[in-house]
């Protein structure tokens, strides 16, 4: 679905990431590193806002590595970004319909996505006349994510969707990430590696802007350096 070769990008003569190369099929993904080793900055060129010195972007069989952020968009990626970026002064519902406005996909059938998204957090069906502003982090990122599938994305990219989070929240919404992805593929970034291991198929570890150490999820679990550097063991 999504593979990336020997992607070289740099802010300004800040050199990020370096030759870095991933591939993402069905199921989920998992992307583990430090801050700063990258993963953000990966995620910024998977979506085109930063562009790449070198290297090939190719999503759906499709080479988009020129192409701008809309078009890819309209693809089928999706982004629940770090700091959610919702609108806290529209209520839980129009958030939801305005993430299916923007693409094609999304606008095909909005009442019946809606029902999808609805069924996979019931709390937002509880709430959704509610200000977005006013429910609380656990909620607000269940509102990001729900809100990024109204686009009915065939890639759905979460950057630390923990961030913030109390554990008991952290968990209940990675079991939920564990079931979407039978329905969607699923790249995540993570500092939280236990978790993700939880629910990821296969992992990436990011170093200093290039994949040190990639394997399926049992593979890394037990790997020892991986264990010593993540899983505190």
């Amino acid at each position: 679905m999504l593979s990336i070769k020997n992607a070289k990008a740099a802010y300004g003569k800040i050199q990020v990431l370096h030759g870095l190369s991933l591939d993402v099929g069905r199921g989920s993904v998992g992307l583990f590193g430090p801050n700063g080793a990258g993963k953000t900055t990966l995620i910024n060129t998977i979506l085109g806002l930063v562009p790449l010195q070198s290297g090939k972007i190719v999503f759906d069989f499709k080479d988009v590595t020129t192409r701008p952020t809309h078009e890819r968009v309209r693809l089928g990626i999706s982004v629940v970004p770090q700091e959610r970026e919702l609108f806290p002064w529209l209520s839980v519902y129009e958030n939801l319909v305005i993430g299916a406005e923007n693409t094609p996909l999304g606008r095909d059938d909005i009442p019946q996505t809606l029902e999808e998204v609805y069924a996979i957090f019931p709390i937002l069906r509880e709430r959704h006349g509610q200000l977005a502003g006013t429910l609380s982090g656990g909620q607000q990122r269940m509102l990001a994510v729900g809100r990024a599938l109204m686009a009915r994305p065939k890639l759905l990219i979460l950057d630390e969707p923990s961030l913030g989070l109390q554990p008991s929240i952290v968990h209940e919404l990675f079991n939920i990430l564990k079931e979407m992805k039978e329905r969607v593929g699923v790249l995540i970034t993570e500092q939280n590696v236990r978790e993700s291991l939880r629910v990821v198929d296969k992992g990436y570890i990011i170093e200093n802007g290039r994949i040190v150490l990639s394997g399926n999820a049992d593979e890394l679990a037990s790997n020892p350096e991986v264990e010593k550097a993540y899983l505190g063991l």
